[in-house]
């Protein structure tokens, strides 16, 4: 080691043997650092000294990019879209209405219902329902007054005798007064006509039925009257 070397290294170290006395801590710090700048100067010169071989130069490290964490990662597939039940089939439209056809009214039956309530009213009276046949009288009746209870005869014997036949079973006055029943007195009340024609009838023929009019219609004849 050469002297220089081993003054810094006594002034650094403090050697002792060399030493007459302590120096001062202020004195000391500035020797030191004195040291300390001439240890360096001595070490540069020392590096450069040698074989003067170039020193090898450091190879530039390799630069790595760093994975990009911010990069889109790719997207999952969009779930296929769930299956829709198939849509309802609107119902039919109700058919409108039929529109109401119009009842047809049935001509009332005038001549029915009188002779069923003249039935009735014979049969409160004792007449038999075997001796009265309702479509037997409604034949006397339409070919006597074709069903106009103020139907009158002026043209036949009766006529000229001066007792026309009158009303629905065309019967003559006095022959109306011997058949018919208390509260039934007037000939041109359908009701009335029809049950002192049809007493009388009973008593001369035995039933509406057996009326020679009636028999020869019913046989495929002419009618004649009673």
């Amino acid at each position: 080691m050469s002297n220089t070397a081993s003054r810094l290294r006594a002034t650094f170290l403090g050697d002792a043997p060399k030493r007459q006395h302590r120096v001062p801590p202020k004195t000391r710090a500035l020797q030191v650092g004195t040291a300390v700048a001439a240890f360096g100067v001595l070490g540069a010169f020392t590096g450069m000294a040698g074989t003067g071989a170039e020193q090898p130069r450091v190879k530039t490290a390799a630069v790595v990019s760093p994975v990009n964490d911010s990069a889109p990662l790719p997207a999952a597939p969009a779930p296929a879209p769930a299956p829709q039940p198939a849509p309802e089939a609107a119902p039919a439209p109700e058919a409108a209405p039929a529109p109401e056809q119009p009842v047809e009214q049935k001509p009332v039956d005038h001549i029915g219902a009188w002779i069923d309530e003249a039935v009735r009213v014979m049969e409160q009276n004792g007449v038999s329902r075997d001796q009265v046949d309702p479509e037997a009288i409604r034949t006397i009746i339409m070919h006597e007054s074709n069903g106009d209870p103020t139907a009158t005869n002026d043209w036949d014997s009766n006529a000229a005798a001066g007792t026309p036949s009158i009303g629905l079973m065309q019967t003559i006055e006095p022959t109306f007064e011997s058949f018919a029943l208390p509260g039934h007195e007037n000939i041109y009340d359908p009701v009335d006509n029809i049950i002192a024609a049809t007493r009388y009838a009973i008593a001369r023929y035995g039933s509406v039925s057996d009326v020679p009019g009636v028999s020869g219609v019913r046989s495929g004849g002419s009618y004649m009257g009673y």
